[in-house]
């Protein structure tokens, strides 16, 4: 049974000057918008962030896969093209004992 009490989750969270330091050294997050970050972050967590910083430590936290748009790059085109290695199927599962 469900609870008809409303949860609160917009309250302030905060990062050290420490952290940010750490945070803004991380050259992944740079070429990514600050909306896109937060979007990103709240949809994951369900919680309210209002800062760049908070959404980078709680997208790092929660080990949330960011999507990187595919670009060409020249160091591509310039590489002699060869065959893509050959892959072979991992089956997992759990090990009987």
């Amino acid at each position: 049974m469900q609870s008809k009490l409303p949860i609160e989750t917009s309250f302030p969270l905060r990062i050290k000057s420490e952290a940010i330091n750490h945070l803004s050294s991380l050259k992944q997050f740079h070429g990514i918008p600050d909306d896109s970050l937060i979007r990103i972050a709240e949809r994951r967590t369900r919680l309210k962030v209002q800062d760049r910083w908070v959404a980078v430590a709680l997208i790092l936290g929660n080990r949330v896969p960011i999507p990187v748009p595919f670009e060409r790059q020249k160091k591509t085109e310039t590489l002699p093209k060869t065959a893509p290695p050959k892959l072979t199927v991992i089956t997992g599962g759990r090990i009987g004992r």
